[in-house]
C-alpha cells in the first residue's frame, strides 16, 4: 500500500492529511509500543522516521539503510528506548517505556530516486497528554 503525504494540517486536536490517511496509536505511559510504516521501496535505501510535536518543525529520530544496517539516531532520541527496524514490507519504530514527551506526529520517509517520499503517517497519543490543539501546517513537495 502507498500512502503519500502531501499536507499536514492540525485543527483543533484533528489531523488532516492529503494523500494519505493518519493513524492513531494510544498509549499509557510505561508501556511499550511500536509504529510502523510501509516500506515503498523496492531496494535498499535510506530510510528516516521523524516527529512533528506541538506546531514545531519536523524532527529527525533515526535512520538506517536497507534492513540489514543498524540504525543510527538522531540527537536526543539515541540516549533513549528507541529502536529501528525494517523488513520487506515494513520499517518500524519501537519505544520502550513511552512517557509524554514521546506524544507526537510520526513518519516515516524513503530516499528515492534523488527525493526523501513519505510513506504514512502515525499519531502517537499518551493517555493523559493533551491533543494538538493549535494549527499547524507542513507540507511537502514531491516530484
Amino acid at each position: 500500500m502507498l500512502n503519500l503525504i502531501f499536507s499536514l494540517l492540525f485543527v483543533s486536536g484533528w489531523i488532516f492529511v492529503s494523500g494519505s490517511e493518519v493513524h492513531t496509536v494510544t498509549v499509557q505511559p510505561g508501556e511499550d509500543v511500536t509504529l510502523q510504516c510501509s516500506n515503498i521501496s523496492a531496494y535498499p535505501t535510506q530510510t528516516d522516521w521523524f516527529r512533528v510535536v506541538n506546531k514545531t518543525k519536523p524532527s529527525c529520530v533515526s535512520s538506517m539503510y536497507g534492513s540489514d544496517s543498524e540504525a543510527s539516531f538522531c540527537h536526543g532520541f539515541g540516549n533513549r528506548n528507541f529502536n529501528m527496524s525494517s523488513n520487506v514490507s515494513f520499517v518500524f519504530l519501537q519505544i520502550k517505556r513511552v512517557d509524554l514527551s514521546d506524544a507526537g506526529l510520526y513518519f516515516c520517509g524513503f530516499y528515492i530516486s534523488g527525493h526523501t517520499v513519505i510513506s504514512n503517517a502515525v499519531e502517537l497519543r499518551i493517555q493523559g497528554k493533551i491533543g494538538v490543539n493549535d494549527i499547524f501546517i507542513c507540507s511537502y513537495a514531491f516530484v
